[in-house]
């Protein structure tokens, strides 16, 4: 028997088995990346980093393709939402209204009580089991930093805290087209992303720090990046690309 040529066509099967093996592996890695999302619109780097570092896309997260024109917003508080259980506005009596959300069931039922309603939007990934979320909405964007929470429980909305502002003149302030989605997810998978992670959504909207010693808040255009986990919230803002990191709000339950 020739151990020789016995050995080279061992080591070309285990080389060949591995091959195929390595195949199966990244054609099993693409399909959990859900197809709905055009992830040829990421850079070959960012998808190398996301195998090393095993981050996935949860089924229905997709990459917004619009990049509009916009600018900072700069607005003034009327009303700040309460944090504790003691500062929500209790309604009274709690309108018969299902707990699933329906934005023209909610404008009904609470559209006489709640002030401005119909400027508020659905936050989903932001709402938990006992507390709807909704952001406050300007030219169709939502700001994440101004909410209207409502509360409830045994199948009733109980209460509400709400931020009530006023949105102020620009100040000169120029419009500018914001990155795309891709670039902004890129930068977070490549450098702030932990291993592991599983990106639930990417949205665009207005964020910026709240100074509670000055009056007049600047809100930037901005890709929030939410994870399934929960643990944070990542903000690129969507002119300078600058990238802050939260940790999400543990919302207090009835």
């Amino acid at each position: 028997m020739d151990w020789r040529r016995a050995k080279s066509v061992l080591i070309l099967s285990f080389l060949a088995l591995n091959v195929i093996l390595g195949s199966q592996l990244w054609l099993e890695w693409r399909e959990r990346l859900n197809t709905a999302v055009d992830w040829t619109s990421l850079p070959p780097e960012t998808l190398q980093v996301m195998r090393e570092k095993n981050i996935q896309v949860d089924p229905n997260a997709k990459i917004p393709t619009e990049t509009p024109d916009m600018r900072e917003l700069t607005y003034t508080f009327k009303q700040r939402a309460g944090e504790g259980i003691d500062e929500r506005t209790p309604i009274t009596p709690p309108p018969e209204t299902r707990i699933v959300y329906f934005e023209d069931e909610f404008a009904k039922a609470l559209g006489g009580t709640i002030p401005d309603l119909g400027s508020y939007k659905l936050d989903q990934p932001g709402s938990s089991d006992y507390t709807f979320i909704l952001n406050r909405m300007e030219g169709g964007l939502p700001m994440f930093d101004i909410h209207l929470e409502l509360f409830y429980s045994e199948q009733k909305i109980r209460a509400y805290s709400q931020d009530i502002i006023e949105i102020k003149p620009s100040g000169g302030a120029k419009e500018q087209q914001v990155l795309t989605a891709a670039k902004a997810l890129a930068k977070v998978i490549e450098r702030n992303l932990p291993a592991g992670s599983v990106i639930k959504e990417i949205r665009l909207g207005y964020h910026g720090e709240i100074f509670d010693d000055v009056q007049t808040q600047v809100s930037s255009p901005t890709w929030r990046v939410l994870l399934e986990n929960g643990e944070e919230v990542y903000y690129v803002n969507a002119i300078s690309a600058e990238v802050t990191t939260e940790k999400s709000n543990a919302l207090v339950k009835p």
